[in-house]
């Protein structure tokens, strides 16, 4: 069972190793990344990120797309991690299970962060994000910001909309 798709740059780090892996009992942590999957330095990197309680697996998107689908991932709790809109975007395509996506910690390490919206402290996009981002919600998909589980619940597509006005 999918518990938690999220966006965040840094892929596995204390939030998503302590804080949310805990907070959702989650027992696998799936890292969907095209690129990723061919480095074996952060490969090693993310798997020593992984708690201990939860199996880490890194695969390219159609690896972890046919994994989602797969039945048999209905008795585990699966928390999918991905860096980037596009990528959410194509397995959300992929796998219909899907209903939720979380983002936070997005956008603010990669490429130039001047170029990009400012949509939160954690939170920086460009118009191609945005555009996925709209692609996803129009599948029924509620897109969500959440930095903790502590945190409350923010529409992501309505903080958007209150950027552009």
């Amino acid at each position: 069972m999918i518990s938690l798709v999220r966006i965040d740059d840094r892929l596995i780090h204390g939030q998503v190793a302590v804080v949310w892996t805990k907070h959702l009992g989650v027992n696998r942590i799936l890292v969907a990344n095209d690129q990723i999957v061919h480095n074996d330095v952060q490969k090693m990197s993310l798997r020593m990120a992984a708690p201990d309680t939860a199996k880490c697996g890194i695969m390219a998107l159609e690896d972890a797309a046919d994994v989602l689908n797969d039945p048999r991932s209905e008795t585990m709790k699966i928390m999918v991690i991905i860096n980037n809109a596009a990528d959410a975007r194509r397995l959300i395509e992929r796998v219909p299970a899907i209903k939720t996506l979380n983002v936070a910690n997005f956008g603010r390490i990669t490429d130039n962060l001047a170029a990009k919206t400012r949509i939160s402290d954690t939170v920086y996009v460009t118009p191609e994000d945005i555009a996925d981002f709209q692609t996803i919600a129009e599948r029924g998909v509620s897109v969500e910001y959440q930095v903790l589980p502590s945190h409350p619940v923010k529409n992501l597509m309505e903080m958007l909309k209150n950027t552009a006005n």
